[in-house]
């Protein structure tokens, strides 16, 4: 005879209380995140105050120290935000086995090219930091894991150049490590160019023109003998990819 388990209202609850503080801590850490991103966005680094941070987030200035231990890890907590949105639009790339290695290099400068339209402001705080910002904020252990993660997504591009180099795509006497590093600096350089004040900028409508131009020219370097036409040039296959944007990443929250 099967017979029904009754909970007593009291064990019920009290396993309820068990869980809400761990909500209710997630809850007041997002919070204070996102009143940090708007402060230091607006104000820079030595412009916003701590408690100006806990009045927006609506908390006691406590909760701050006791959630971040000071303002440099709250700045790195912020930091760790940024990067593991822009880590989606290019695990998006990276990730996917339907892409070929081939299609990767072509398509996460477009992947980043997106986490900045969709993102600007962290865009910015990644690759052009406010000048106030203290090297305290990088020398803590979220600070320390952005700069480990970021190093980590310009390995995981030197791989895929490698594996191109190994399947024939790609000239042999390239150095995956430091062609990665180029490219990286080279969509960091142009797309930074149009958060400029002064007669450099460059105009945002003209951003993805300039990309695919750079990426013509790079691509014409590295390109191997089975990628190339008669006349010496990429093929037109490939010349025809080179020519136009079309990877669009669906990143979800």
């Amino acid at each position: 005879m099967n017979r029904s388990i009754a909970i007593e209202p009291e064990f019920a609850e009290a396993l309820a209380q068990r869980k809400t503080p761990q909500r209710r801590n997630r809850v007041t850490r997002d919070a204070i995140i996102d009143a940090a991103e708007k402060l230091f966005i607006d104000k820079g680094y030595h412009g916003t105050r701590v408690s100006e941070v806990a009045r927006l987030a609506d908390v006691s200035i406590g909760s701050i120290y006791v959630h971040f231990e000071n303002k440099e890890g709250l700045y790195a907590a912020l930091m760790e935000r940024a990067l593991n949105i822009e880590a989606k639009y290019l695990d998006a790339i990276l990730e996917n086995e339907a892409i070929s290695d081939l299609e990767k290099v072509f398509s996460i400068g477009e992947a980043y090219l997106q986490f900045f339209r969709d993102h600007p402001a962290y865009f910015r705080m990644l690759m052009i930091p406010h000048e106030d910002v203290p090297e305290a904020a990088a020398d803590t252990a979220i600070g320390r894991q952005v700069v480990e993660r970021g190093n980590r997504q310009r390995e995981r591009l030197a791989e895929v150049i490698a594996s191109c180099i190994e399947q024939g795509f790609l000239r042999d006497d390239i150095n995956p490590d430091k062609a990665a590093y180029f490219w990286w600096a080279a969509w960091n350089g142009v797309i930074s160019l149009t958060l400029r004040r002064d007669q450099l900028v460059l105009a945002p409508e003209d951003l993805a023109d300039v990309i695919i131009e750079g990426r013509r020219m790079i691509a014409q370097g590295m390109a191997a003998s089975v990628l190339r036409a008669d006349d010496g040039g990429v093929s037109p296959e490939i010349r025809e990819r080179l020519n136009r944007m079309e990877t669009a990443v669906d990143v979800e929250g």
